[in-house]
């Protein structure tokens, strides 16, 4: 099982990314390390929230089920990011879903002990308030998005996210191998798979981008940016 101090890829910016070997130790110390494979389900919506998860290894998806039972995809979770953290504050059940997108290494804490942890160590309580800040302006900033902007510029700045977190330099621009499939990018985008399939053939057409199975070569960030905008 992989501990913190064992995890190699800890994201930039992430939770853990943010605190000292001490603190990780602590961490480590409250809770138990468990895998799940890819779509395990780590959480699901309206359970108690009776734990939190520190992610170690592997990516998840947070989700939830629309008015039409319908998925809305409503993040992505690298390792560092925390999962449960909402229902962990306020004591209500869980308002979405998280779901392994690929073989998942995580920390689970009781949500009383990592409380406790948090009352006593006020430096990584505050880092979790600033987690916490920066994902609510994320999401503030997409319903802006899905008002003001029609399916080609969603999926364009859903691109660009996936570019920006998990692209690599290629020669013919910014290579980016998917974690989620063109049905959950639509999720994530707010739109239909029809929707979603032609805003990407468009994005093609316009030698903006190079689509393959599970991968996406942006060879024109800047132009698919501006769209986006």
């Amino acid at each position: 099982m992989t501990r913190i101090g064992s995890a190699a890829a800890i994201v930039d910016g992430t939770f853990l990314a943010l605190l000292d070997q001490g603190e990780h130790d602590t961490l480590d110390r409250l809770g138990v390390s468990r895998s799940f494979p890819r779509s395990g389900l780590l959480m699901f919506e309206r359970e108690p929230a009776e734990r939190v998860m520190i992610l170690l290894a592997g990516r998840v998806k947070v989700s939830r089920a629309g008015a039409d039972g319908q998925e809305l995809l409503l993040g992505i979770r690298d390792p560092g990011d925390v999962v449960g953290e909402l229902g962990f504050i306020d004591g209500k059940p869980r308002i979405a879903s998280v779901i392994a997108l690929e073989p998942v290494e995580a920390l689970v804490i009781p949500a009383q002990a990592f409380r406790t942890y948090l009352e006593t160590t006020p430096r990584v309580a505050v880092t979790l308030l600033e987690v916490i800040a920066r994902r609510f302006r994320d999401a503030n900033d997409k319903l802006a998005q899905f008002a003001s902007s029609d399916t080609l510029g969603r999926v364009s700045a859903r691109v660009v996210e996936l570019a920006e977190r998990y692209g690599e330099p290629a020669p013919d621009g910014v290579a980016v191998a998917m974690p989620i499939s063109q049905e959950e990018l639509a999720a994530w985008a707010g739109a239909s798979r029809a929707g979603v399939a032609h805003a990407l053939q468009v994005l093609r057409d316009l030698g903006w981008i190079q689509t393959e199975r599970r991968r996406v070569i942006v060879g024109d960030l800047d132009a698919v940016r501006a769209r986006a905008a």
